[in-house]
């Protein structure tokens, strides 16, 4: 009988434990989405492939290399986008 106590007892223990550590894991998770925020203000940027999309600011400022592209680098690059489409 002390043995089925205890069994009982460990097994409450365990499944306290698990729902404990799920609450935490969520809060966790919930506190980790509400950081990023949709205040953020956005750039548009085009692709290589000529896609229209929008950047985060602070991922534009944290980037290395910060050159702004030449006319003549744009040229090249819209001449090589018209020769690999079908």
């Amino acid at each position: 009988m002390k043995q089925n106590l205890k069994d009982n007892s460990s097994r409450r223990r365990f499944l306290s434990l698990g729902l404990l550590s799920g609450a935490a894991l969520l809060t966790q998770k919930a506190e980790a989405m509400a950081s990023v925020t949709d205040d953020d203000e956005k750039v548009s940027m085009l692709t290589a492939d000529g896609k229209l999309v929008e950047v985060s600011k602070k991922l534009v400022e944290q980037s290395t290399s910060r050159e702004k592209a030449k006319n003549e680098d744009i040229l090249n690059w819209t001449e090589s986008a018209k020769k690999s489409m079908p």
